[in-house]
């Protein structure tokens, strides 16, 4: 009996061995896969998988764990390769929000009594106003005008957070302090600030930049734009990240314009490049299945002369699922870099990432908790976020 027992707790722990394994491979497998052509793609995930795509007409192609044993139908997609120029460089961006977003809700005092008629409609931190009494509202300015000549409720429209309209009434009260009409709530029309421009197709003179949204400094959501443009940056300077602390690089945005900024995005800043085209390398873009655990080189600008140089970094994770900005997890080994800004600093988010002489993604968050590391995004997924805007 007891022999049984034996026997029957190894068998459990013989399956669960074969089985975990599997079972964290199979999360990791991606839903879709870009094929250039026919072929076999060796993924990195935690066991062994391939995908095979030989039939030019198929939408869809088997996973096979060790080559041999199917655990998942993935999508096919037929693409051309694609050629962009990398950047690497410093830009400033400039962009007013598609209405006015609010980004917090204080009380005041009217009639001797604590009050927020913001807050009693149901406005929230985060929600953006579209239009005020019937007219759209792009600038604070705008919206303060209509609040200032209302006679009593004014109809908001708006989109929550999360992009979902919704209609609400707001009635203004008298403050205490100065008499005037007040909502009881901050709202903000623009924004500003410097990131990393990551590429610039030639042939349609669309550029991307940051591989992440440009979000609002107190409510931490992405700003719609209404209209922006992007601009030279000079760097004035370097903080260095430490345990605990991000860096940042410190700088200002200079004049003339080098493109219009057309759609805030979860992966990237993107639009039109006007300007001269820069003096730099052409390289092909990798489809994800091709980035591999490994040496690669980044990209950036971290030095007051403004030229963007290479450095050493490490792949040390690829993940095919979850957030579309961490695709990856890398590692900067170069020991110029780790002097200068102590690894990943704000500011180098956008930095064009190479391996084995293709674009393969860009640098988007620092761990700050250990600035040497950080996330990257696949450069497929910025292309492709791109050409669906």
């Amino acid at each position: 009996m007891q022999g049984r027992k034996t026997a029957n707790r190894l068998l459990l722990a013989l399956i669960a061995i074969i089985a975990v394994p599997m079972l964290i491979t199979v999360r990791q497998l991606p839903d879709e896969l870009i094929f250039y052509q026919n072929g076999s793609s060796q993924l990195s995930t935690f066991l062994p998988v391939s995908v095979e795509c030989d039939d030019a007409h198929s939408d869809s192609a088997k996973a096979k764990l060790f080559g041999v044993v199917g655990v998942k139908n993935v999508s096919i997609r037929r693409e051309n390769p694609k050629k962009v120029l990398l950047a690497g460089t410093l830009f400033g961006l400039r962009m007013y929000s598609d209405g006015v977003m609010v980004v917090g809700l204080s009380d005041f005092t009217s009639n001797g009594k604590k009050v927020n008629p913001a807050r009693e409609s149901g406005i929230c931190s985060g929600d953006v106003i579209r239009s005020a009494g019937g007219k759209a509202v792009y600038t604070n300015d705008e919206f303060a005008d209509v609040i200032k000549n209302s006679k009593g409720t004014v109809t908001l429209e708006l989109n929550d957070k999360n992009g979902k309209s919704k209609s609400v009434k707001l009635t203004p009260a008298h403050s205490d302090s100065d008499g005037c009409l007040k909502t009881g709530m901050w709202v903000r029309d623009s924004a500003a600030g410097i990131g990393t421009l990551t590429y610039i197709d030639t042939e349609s003179g669309s550029f991307g930049g940051l591989g992440h949204g440009i979000c609002d400094a107190d409510t931490h959501e992405i700003i719609p734009i209404h209209e922006g443009e992007i601009v030279p940056a000079q760097i004035s300077g370097v903080r260095r990240g430490v345990r605990g602390f991000a860096g940042e690089i410190r700088g200002y945005l200079g004049s003339g314009e080098l493109g219009v900024l057309e759609s805030n995005t979860a992966c990237g800043a993107f639009g039109r490049y006007t300007a001269e085209l820069p003096l730099t390398k052409e390289y092909e873009a990798a489809v994800k299945q091709e980035v591999r655990q490994g040496k690669a080189k980044m990209l950036s600008t971290v030095t007051t002369d403004g030229k963007p140089r290479l450095y050493d970094i490490v792949i040390e994770k690829i993940n095919y699922s979850g957030e579309p900005t961490k695709n990856m997890i890398i590692r900067v080994t170069d020991d110029g870099l780790l002097e200068e800004t102590g690894g990943i600093i704000q500011g180098m988010s956008g930095s064009p990432i190479i391996q084995n002489g293709k674009f393969v993604g860009a640098v988007t968050h620092v761990f700050v908790n250990n600035p040497k590391c950080g996330y990257a995004i696949f450069a497929e997924n910025m292309l492709n976020r791109q050409s669906e805007e």
